[in-house]
This record gives C-alpha cells, structure tokens and sequence, in this order.
C-alpha cells in the first residue's frame, strides 16, 4: 500500500501545482489506473500520517501542503496563474516552487492588504509574519492553525 500512498500523494501535489485544483477520487483512480477504493484508502491513511488533509467527513483533499485545494485569503501568483496556499510559510512555500511572483493577503486584525514579493529567491514586502500557534501544536487543529 505504500507505494499506492506515494503515487496517490505525488498525483495531488502534481495536479495541485499545475492546475491549482487538487484531483477527485474518481480522476486519481483513472489516472493512476488503480481502484477508487484504493484510492480512498490511499488518501486516508495519508491523512493519518500528516501527509496530506482531507475536508471533514469526505474522500476530498483539502491540503496537500503547501498547495490549498479550496480558496484561502492567501493567494499565489506566478507564471500566469494562481494557488491558493493555508497560510503566509505555505505562500511563500508555493513562491519556492513555482518561482519568482507574489502572495496577496491581508492583516488578520486590520483588514489592510499584505503583499509580499519574491524575485530571484529574495522575499520583500511590508509586513511581519507572527505564528499564533507554535510548530510543534500545527496539527492539534491544522485547520485553524
């Protein structure tokens, strides 16, 4: 099952970074060419491990990080296209990935928009990033976090 996990894993990330859309059950099982129940089984036991998120109750990637599969307030932009990222490390994750380009966000206590730039790997912008939530409690509520 491990390998089925990896190849599971290696297709949303793949799928996330060049669509920006993370893949359904359906889709990965016809791509990977393995049963959907396998899949699923896949994608739990991911979520198990801290591999990847699934949205409460379903069969649906939620995060694979650093990529968001649903819409955030933190938004990538590079290449022509955007992503949409869980937080500030996460955007600034996808920048190293995908390249030069910006994060857009805003401040959580004014409101005011944030902006952070990346070019030739040097990150710029007017803002502090504070984590509310030390590293080491992140998945006691990865949702919030």
């Amino acid at each position: 099952m491990k390998t089925i996990e990896r190849r599971v894993r290696a297709h949303v990330i793949q799928t996330l970074h060049r669509t920006a859309v993370a893949p359904s059950v359906a889709e990965t099982a016809t791509t990977l060419d393995i049963p959907q129940s396998d899949v699923v089984e896949a994608l739990h036991s991911l979520a198990d491990q801290h591999r990847l998120v699934l949205l409460p109750g379903t069969d649906a990637v939620w995060m694979a990080h650093p990529f968001s599969a649903i819409a955030t307030d933190f938004v990538v932009y590079a290449a022509g296209q955007r992503w949409y990222a869980n937080c500030v490390w996460d955007g600034l994750s996808i920048l190293g990935i995908v390249g030069d380009g910006k994060l857009e966000t805003h401040s959580p206590q004014t409101g005011a928009p944030i902006r952070f730039d990346v070019l030739n790997g040097q990150v710029t912008g007017d803002a502090i990033v504070h984590f509310l939530v030390p590293a080491r409690r992140f998945w006691d509520d990865i949702g919030f976090t």
